[in-house]
């Protein structure tokens, strides 16, 4: 029973110091995070001022965002089908009011996407200057 009761100590005694260490370290932790992000978490809380868009801006950039999306699954249909692959032929007619060469899918979504934001940023940059 020695035997046991020296182990026993051993272990007690061991896993003292970790917790002790582990919690010292934590400490040291919460310390420097204090000290060096005082600054952020104040200019992270406070409220940036809110734009709203109108109704027929929200819809429109909703709609340029499901014909990007469309676009790039029907890309993506198209560069990965098995039918192609057999030597079956895949053709889609969509007329975009974007201009492209060729069967560039998905430029024609990158770009309509693009100019929806830049319409957006334009219509949020008045209403700052606005107010």
């Amino acid at each position: 029973m020695q035997g046991f009761d020296f182990a026993l100590q051993v272990m007690v005694i061991g896993f003292s110091v970790v917790i002790i260490t582990l919690a010292g370290l934590y400490g040291i932790l919460l310390v420097f995070t204090r000290i060096f992000y005082k600054n952020d978490r104040h200019k992270a809380s406070e409220p940036s001022p809110g734009i709203n868009l109108t109704d027929e801006e929200l819809a429109a950039e909703q709609e340029r965002r499901k014909t990007a999306a469309i676009m790039a699954a029907v890309n993506q249909y198209i560069v990965e089908s098995e039918t192609l692959k057999a030597g079956n032929r895949f053709k889609a007619a969509v007329q975009s009011s974007y201009r492209s060469a060729g069967d560039s899918w998905h430029l024609v979504g990158r770009r309509g996407l693009l100019e929806s934001r830049a319409v957006i940023e334009n219509i949020r940059r008045k209403k700052r200057e606005n107010l």
